[in-house]
């Protein structure tokens, strides 16, 4: 069976799924946003320099003054522990906003002791961030299964997605050094999805969606836009390209899911 992809790009700032208009937008540039991360035994230095990045963009965003909402949801989370994953569910507080980090520079980062004596990753960034006016749809939404957030190196990436209307989707990788249009490729072409309908990926059984890593451990992750008509992806393939792709989508359009990924190689 053939490999599609081998996910080896690392560690890039953390994909938050928001929302963004070309119809009715404003771009604000942001300097010197901080973020911060405490370093744990469950929280590698990796894993803490993503989250204190997408907490940079988080920032950012406020900073530029994106209208905000306080929502509770229901996040899984897994920590190994003893080689056993132990399954942790928590309710926790996001914050959708209406605005999007269409691009951002990091510009300093450091590890160091915090004033409470923590070993903390510390970031600082300059970002592009979008800002709209207009409203997701709540009606138009894709329920995502099966994408875990760790895997061993090499292993097959597989999921199932069930979209609630019709639609069409386009899944993209994004990572440090690489990042790519994952669906549709040259053995799978574009479809129309149907919605209450269950679909899985990879589409095609010619190929697999491999993940892996090259050294100790990479984070990636896993973007997955689903709009109500038919926007093909047509530049090239860098992280700064498809975050401006998915800003420029009215936010009524579009829905979009994203997955940060650690990679394994043990």
């Amino acid at each position: 069976m053939e490999i599609l992809t081998r996910v080896r790009v690392a560690s890039i700032a953390g994909v938050v799924a928001v929302s963004a208009s070309c119809f009715a937008q404003e771009t604000k540039i942001v300097e010197g946003i901080k973020g911060e991360w405490i370093i744990s035994n469950d929280i590698t230095p990796v894993q803490a320099r993503a989250n204190a990045i997408e907490q940079a963009k988080a920032e950012a965003l406020r900073k530029a003054g994106a209208t905000e909402y306080v929502a509770e949801s229901s996040v899984f989370y897994k920590t190994e522990k003893d080689k056993k994953l132990e399954d942790i569910h928590k309710s926790v507080t996001s914050i959708d906003v209406l605005g999007e980090i269409s691009g951002f520079q990091i510009i300093r980062e450091e590890k160091k002791l915090n004033e409470f004596g923590n070993l903390a990753y510390e970031v600082w960034i300059n970002a592009t961030v979008i800002l709209h006016k207009t409203s997701k749809d709540p009606g138009f939404n894709v329920d995502v299964k099966g994408i875990r957030d760790s895997y061993r190196s090499p292993e097959e990436l597989i999921f199932e997605i069930m979209p609630a209307r019709e639609g069409f989707l386009n899944i993209f990788i994004l990572g440090d050094n690489e990042s790519l249009l994952l669906y549709p490729n040259k053995y799978e072409k574009r479809e129309k999805f149907t919605g209450g309908q269950t679909y899985k990926f990879p589409r095609s059984r010619a190929l697999d969606y491999e993940v892996s890593a090259e050294d100790g451990m990479d984070v990636n992750y896993l973007v997955l836009l689903y709009t109500k008509s038919e926007i093909p992806f047509l530049k090239e393939s860098t992280s700064e390209n498809i975050l401006q792709f998915i800003a420029n989508i009215d936010p009524a359009e579009k829905c979009v899911k994203s997955y940060s990924i650690l990679i394994r190689k043990e």
